[in-house]
This record gives structure tokens, sequence and C-alpha cells, in this order.
């Protein structure tokens, strides 16, 4: 996972990089999808709610939430516990007249405030803070509206955003695409946010192209046939069973082979993700932003949590009946194909 942005700041005031210029993403016009695993536009379960006026999707962070939050609770409450059981000791101790071990104490007692200190500091980035930080782009006024990390909301319109693919820092680092607000130079980064996806370089396009095309193009349709699956968190907290489910999702049945691994570390995650939802806000938009989000009531395209599978253990764990793997099937690769007509019929005219 990525950790920057949200536990890590953003770097600013400082000049695009050349391998940022190299892998940047362009408004208005199509971007070449090419890996067997991005080989396709599509969300990536991270929308919201979808409709004529506005898309909103989910951040980056939002499908491993819990996961640092359970490291580090599981570091902050070790050492309180340790702190606490030697205090009484060395009260003990002291009450017996030895002196001699203090020394070893109070160098403890440092280390364990440092990691007290720190532990915590990463705790309340997910517990005590917000359910999540959406993501609006609204189609209509071409705006996008990033919700922050601190509760401010950033306006901005969609083709003054120099977006580009970013890796993260780590042993196992993970891409993600960056917006950069900049300044009059068209160099200097002045602001950035993220995009709601982190994972392999291959996904990125695919993703990206999902976003261009609902700001872009004219192909609603499409794009709500190929949405699978949307978190039920507009206007509410998500439960522990879909933060389980959120967690657990598989993209094939060779997943499976995995799942005993998996299991176990999503079970410890969902609890500090349980109560990270618990403890957090509902992120709330400014009123000029709904006002300019205003939907048509007989709004043809209407894509929202209402609309996910009816059995979601299944669609999660890719155990379908065959009957309804099919129809997904046959939806999303139908959407896929009217999809990549229309994108290369609207472009034919400016590709020659």
């Amino acid at each position: 996972m990525q950790l920057d942005g949200l536990y890590i700041p953003y770097k600013l005031n400082r000049s695009l990089t050349q391998q940022e210029k190299d892998d940047q993403f362009y408004q208005g016009k199509p971007t070449r999808i090419e890996g067997k695993d991005g080989r396709y536009i599509v969300d990536y379960n991270t929308v919201i709610r979808m409709n004529s006026t506005y898309m909103e999707t989910v951040d980056k962070n939002y499908r491993e939430k819990g996961f640092i939050s359970s490291l580090s609770a599981t570091l902050f409450f070790g050492y309180l516990g340790l702190s606490l059981f030697f205090t009484v000791i060395m009260i003990s101790q002291g009450f017996n007249g030895n002196y001699e071990i203090l020394a070893g104490f109070f160098i403890f007692q440092l280390v364990a405030m440092f990691f007290l200190y720190f532990s915590g500091k990463f705790i309340l980035k997910e517990w005590f803070a917000t359910t999540h930080y959406p993501i609006r782009f609204n189609r209509k006024t071409q705006m996008i509206h990033v919700y922050r990390f601190n509760g401010t909301v950033l306006s901005v319109p969609w083709k003054e955003v120099f977006f580009t693919r970013t890796m993260g820092k780590g042993k196992m680092p993970e891409w993600s695409i960056y917006g950069h607000i900049l300044a009059d130079d068209q160099v200097t980064v002045l602001e950035t946010f993220s995009l709601g996806l982190s994972g392999y370089l291959e996904l990125m396009s695919g993703y990206w192209e999902f976003i261009r095309c609902y700001m872009e193009e004219e192909c609603l349709q499409e794009q709500a046939d190929i949405i699978a699956l949307c978190p039920p968190i507009e206007k509410q907290k998500e439960s522990y069973i879909f933060g389980l489910q959120y967690l657990m999702l598989m993209g094939s049945r060779l997943d499976w082979f995995f799942g005993w691994i998996i299991l176990p570390v999503a079970l410890i995650t969902s609890v500090a993700r349980y109560i990270a939802v618990q403890t957090s806000k509902i992120p709330q938009w400014p009123q000029e932003v709904e006002e300019a989000c205003q939907v048509d009531p007989d709004d043809p395209i209407n894509v929202s949590a209402a609309n996910n599978p009816v059995h979601l253990w299944r669609y999660v764990l890719v155990n379908q009946t065959r009957e309804e793997r099919r129809a997904l099937y046959d939806r999303q690769l139908s959407a896929y194909t009217r999809l990549q007509e229309k994108i290369a019929m609207a472009h034919s005219s400016t590709d020659k």
C-alpha cells in the first residue's frame, strides 16, 4: 500500500521530476492500455455513486483501511502494557530498597514513549478521523472536488490538473495516479492529491481511462454497465461485514489458494477497520459543492450500492453461480466493447 498522502505528507513546493513528466496522463485524448491484468477500462470497485452529473469515488487508502492501525495498535498496546507492568515492578522494588534497576527502567520508558508516540500517531490517522476521503468528478461543470485529509475541500478545474503515475516508497511499493496542482510556471507543485486506486503499474492506465471517459466521453451507460460493486458509504458508515468483504475481494478463483493467508490478516484488519469507521465522522461536502452537483430527477444513469450483487459474499469470493457469473461477464464484456468502439469513433479524426 502507499503511505504517501495520509501517513506521509506529499512533497510540495518542488519541481516536477523528469519521471513524472514521462509518466503523465493527458486529458483530451485516449490512453493506450497494455498488460494482461490491466487491459480493460475499469473502476476496480472504487465508485461510490455515478450519475450524469457527477461521479464520486473512494480515496486510495480506503481499500486497505485498518491494516496500518491494526499494526500500530498492536505495537501501542503492547508497549503500553509492558510499560505499566514494569512501572508496577519498579514501585514494588523501590519499596524493597532495590534502586539498581532504576537506570534500566528509565531507558525502557524512554524507548516505550518513543514507540507509543509514533504508533499512536499512526493509529489516529485512521481512528477518530474521517471514514473516507471522497473524490467527486463533476462532469457538467468539469470540476474535481477533493476531500482533503484536514477536512477542507479542494476544488479545481479538470483540465488544470497534471496527472501522472507515481510509485510509492517502501520494499513493496505500489503505483497510484497523482494529481498535481501547478504554479503558473507549470513546473512547481503547489498541491497534490491521489485518485482512488493503488496497485500494479499496469492497472493504472485502465483506471485513468475510466475517470477520463467519464469526464470527456459520451459513454455513461457503458461505464454504468462496467461497475459491479459500489461501497455503501455515501451517507452512512460501512458495516463490519462489508468492511471484511471489501478486504477479502478476490479477482479470480486462483486466489482461493492464498485464502488461508488472506483470511487471518483480513480478520485482524477488519477489527481495526471497524473501530476506525465507528470512531470517525462521515465526510460532508460544502453546500456550494452540493449545489453544483444537483442531479436531474429523471436521470437515467444512477449507479450506487443499491445495484450491488444480491449474493455479495459469492461475488467477493468469486463463487457465483454459473448463470450469475456469465450474466456479469457478458454485461461487462459488451460494455468494454461498446466503450472502446465509441472512443475510437470519437477520436478517429484527431488520430489522423
